[in-house]
């Protein structure tokens, strides 16, 4: 699966071919939500309802926000460019309406890719925003189905809050944009990268001691981890599908050590449980593999080797997306499967 097996398929030549009631927030929440607007979503085209209903129960709950959702919007035909097979982000933001003095912020959420003209060299943009209340979000880039990976609405999820978080910091707080990489509020968000290294928060903290001492130890061993793995590609020959289950199985057991590794090293109080789903996302991947590599022993299969890779880029990008939540960079570099790249 993920980094090396990437790796050993190109060797073989095998193409890879919620309106709910409003929850009861948190303390800090109720202290911020007489300082900022209400903030309410228009779903645009076939954006689901129900992810409009949980982004809007997330707001109120973190935040302490009133939140509503308005009528969905049609998609009109105007916005469309044929050329780039995009949406113009600044016809959809004209969708979106409130009575004059209204104080509301309105939030436009799509399904659809969409650009700037703002910025036309660029290939997507994630969001657009109106000073005077207004923004529209896309969620089409955070999605791993665009690269042709299995669903992780998880994830999707995750990128989605950030965009919005940042949106309602601007519009509804008021807030400066940051040019802290770990704000809520960074600019400029150039990737997913950026968008998965912010945290959630307008104003993160400084990494406590123990925070930092986990940090180094985390890098520590997954810079050795990519080291190792890299190695065990360089001596690797694979010709036939023996050679690569013999690969495989040696991957799995290199990365099994390396996940012992990181589960050795004790966690700051506030990572426990975000350290904790990145350590048994990385031993589901690696029941994956087992399972995968036991099937493919018994009876080799194209199409089955084809779709396990496909579910381990999947779990390598969730994998790197939480390391980078964590601030770890080295440990997001092992799960990327483009540092084995030959």
């Amino acid at each position: 699966m993920r980094h090396a097996l990437l790796v050993a398929l190109a060797l073989l030549a095998v193409a890879l071919v919620v309106g709910a009631a409003e929850p009861k927030p948190t303390a800090a929440a109720t202290s911020s939500r007489a300082a900022a607007s209400p903030v309410y979503f228009v779903p645009i085209g076939g954006f689901p309802q129900r992810d409009v209903a949980a982004l809007a129960h997330y707001l109120a709950r973190k935040l302490g926000l009133k939140t509503g959702v308005l009528p969905r919007a049609a998609l009109p035909a105007a916005a469309f460019n044929g050329q780039r097979k995009q949406y113009v982000a600044e016809k959809l933001i004209e969708l979106l309406h409130r009575p004059l003095g209204d104080p509301r912020v309105v939030i436009g959420l799509t399904a659809e890719d969409m650009y700037t003209r703002a910025k036309p060299s660029a290939r997507y943009t994630f969001s657009i925003r109106d000073p005077h209340g207004f923004a529209v979000v896309s969620r089409t880039r955070m999605d791993p189905r665009l690269l042709g990976l299995t669903p992780d609405p998880g994830l999707r999820m995750r990128r989605l809050q950030k965009m919005v978080l940042k949106n309602v910091g601007a519009l509804a707080f008021g807030r400066s944009l940051s040019a802290n990489p770990r704000s809520v509020l960074y600019d400029p968000i150039q990737s997913l990268d950026d968008l998965d290294y912010m945290t959630q928060e307008f104003r993160p903290r400084a990494p406590s001691r123990a925070k930092e001492r986990w940090l180094r130890r985390a890098n520590g061993a997954c810079q050795r981890g990519v080291s190792e793995t890299k190695a065990l590609i360089t001596r690797s020959s694979i010709v036939t599908s023996d050679d690569f289950l013999t690969f495989a199985r040696e991957s799995i057991a290199l990365q099994a050590g390396h996940r012992s590794e990181l589960a050795a090293i004790s966690p700051a109080l506030e990572d426990r449980r975000a350290v904790r789903k990145m350590l048994a996302l990385f031993k589901r991947a690696g029941s994956a593999d087992q399972a995968a590599v036991a099937k493919l022993s018994t009876h080799w299969s194209e199409p089955a080797l084809k779709r396990w890779l496909q579910e381990g880029i999947r779990f390598s990008l969730a994998l790197k997306a939480d390391a980078l939540e964590l601030a770890s960079l080295s440990c997001a570099r092992y799960f990327d499967p483009a540092t084995y790249a030959r």
